[in-house]
């Protein structure tokens, strides 16, 4: 069995991650790992249409949602998330911890808190060529 190392170095998507679940938290929200892949990718879901204005809202187009799972499941294993449980749905969501609300704070003195928005690049579906 393989030691699991007491220092993960953190980069800009796990930044990103602990955002979009810090800024869901503070309106006492709730997320699933689905969730915040939805709000990463930029999902046109009724769900999460009213979380638009998050900054990290269509910042991760290319990434799967078995990645975002990992990503989640790395900063759950060093304790940056936490999950607390729901009687009514039987579900465990997440939640931001002390230490990851710091690393976000650590994070903005030394960078932007600007992240960039991406869009899917259209082909498109019929052309005209000479």
């Amino acid at each position: 069995m393989k030691k699991i190392s007491s220092v993960y170095v953190l980069d800009t998507t796990d930044i990103k991650i602990l955002v979009t679940v810090s800024e869901l938290n503070k309106d006492n929200y709730y997320p699933l790992n689905e969730g915040v892949y939805k709000i990463l990718t930029g999902s046109e879901d009724p769900d999460i249409n009213q979380f638009r204005g998050l900054p990290t809202y269509k910042t991760l187009l290319s990434f799967s949602s078995k990645k975002v799972s990992r990503l989640i499941l790395m900063l759950l294993r060093y304790n940056y998330l936490e999950r607390i449980y729901d009687k009514t749905t039987n579900e465990l969501y997440l939640k931001i911890t002390i230490k990851g609300q710091l690393e976000i704070e650590n994070y903005n003195k030394k960078h932007k808190y600007k992240f960039v928005k991406k869009e899917a690049k259209k082909a498109p579906v019929i052309v005209k060529i000479c």
